[in-house]
């Protein structure tokens, strides 16, 4: 064999070898998660999905292998981080963990979104779920329910409820029960839950419309004043407060959510591993310990579930947008 001809063999031998290399590569890609991943919460810190969020990602590392941080990107009632992740890679390092605000809401209210609910995100998960609270700054002259109705009665317009933000679940509360009652109690919409909190901690605001998981701990404190829960029976980390219908306003509840969705097109098997890793981390006894101390529900539901449910809550409000737009 001539040296001439060696070379041509060993050429296409190489040549050869370096094509099944690059179908090998293309056909197993890296396992995931391979780098950190970004949780995006479009809210300002100190909300229920920020507490979530925050507990998913201390425990990502030790069950995926990599870090989770968290960001908050608040801005119009979690529109504008939540269309962010829209926009980002279907790759798992982008992550959203948002309420029905952004989601099935927002598309209701007459806005820009920038996405579409339905079509631009793939479910992880339905995390869970909180009872909405009415609670007053304990300067307002209201000790009950009934004496903050007779308020706005007398001063219709005058008296002011906070929310994080237009087309939230604590905003829609606010409208619907402006609606049942027939009072004119003015919308204060607020970038998060954490700033209406301090708005109204801060008696610049006279009440709010909150989740168990803000608002407890400031009512414990005797920073707020609850007058009452929205849910069918009275919540056990505030025993002491009567549900809505107990206080005189029967056939009014109102409870969130919270949920993970990733960038549409994001594969199956990295929104399985993300489902497990969540469901895991919802059902540690230290995490359950936390959540239960807020009054909050876990949920932990698969993604075919929380697709259910992001379909169903999505025509129900659609129904509703006239109520939303009302207080904007």
């Amino acid at each position: 064999m001539t040296a001439t001809r060696r070379r041509v063999i060993r050429g296409a031998a190489a040549s050869c070898a370096a094509a099944v290399l690059r179908t090998v590569g293309a056909a197993a890609p890296a396992a995931y998660p391979s780098q950190p991943i970004r949780v995006i919460v479009p809210f300002a810190p100190g909300g229920g999905a920020d507490l979530v969020a925050r507990l998913l990602a201390q425990h990502f590392l030790a069950l995926l292998g990599q870090p989770a941080v968290v960001e908050n990107r608040a801005g119009a009632a979690g529109r504008v981080g939540t269309a962010l992740v829209a926009k980002s890679a279907p790759d798992g390092y982008t992550l959203l963990v948002t309420t029905e605000s952004s989601l099935v809401i927002a598309p209701h209210i007459g806005v820009p979104l920038g996405y579409d609910p339905l079509r631009d995100f793939a479910p992880v998960s339905l995390l869970t779920r909180n009872t909405i609270v009415l609670a007053v700054n304990p300067a307002m002259p209201a000790r009950t329910l009934e004496e903050y109705i007779d308020l706005a009665r007398a001063h219709p317009g005058e008296v002011l409820f906070a929310s994080s933000g237009v087309g939230g679940p604590n905003h829609l509360a606010g409208e619907t029960f402006n609606r049942l009652t027939g009072l004119k109690i003015t919308h204060v919409p607020y970038a998060g839950t954490g700033l209406a909190l301090q708005a109204v901690i801060a008696n610049q605001v006279g009440s709010m419309w909150g989740f168990t998981a803000g608002v407890v701990p400031y009512v414990r404190s005797g920073a707020l004043r609850a007058l009452a829960v929205a849910s069918p029976q009275r919540s056990p980390v505030l025993p002491e407060v009567p549900t809505f219908a107990q206080a005189g306003v029967p056939g009014f509840e109102a409870v969130s959510w919270t949920g993970m969705v990733a960038p549409a097109q994001t594969p199956a098997a990295v929104i399985e591993a993300l489902w497990k890793a969540s469901e895991r981390v919802l059902h540690m006894p230290d995490v359950v310990e936390v959540l239960a101390k807020t009054g909050t529900e876990i949920v932990a539901s698969t993604p075919e579930a929380f697709a259910q449910t992001l379909k169903s809550d999505y025509d129900r409000l659609g129904g509703m947008s006239d109520l939303l737009r009302d207080g904007r």
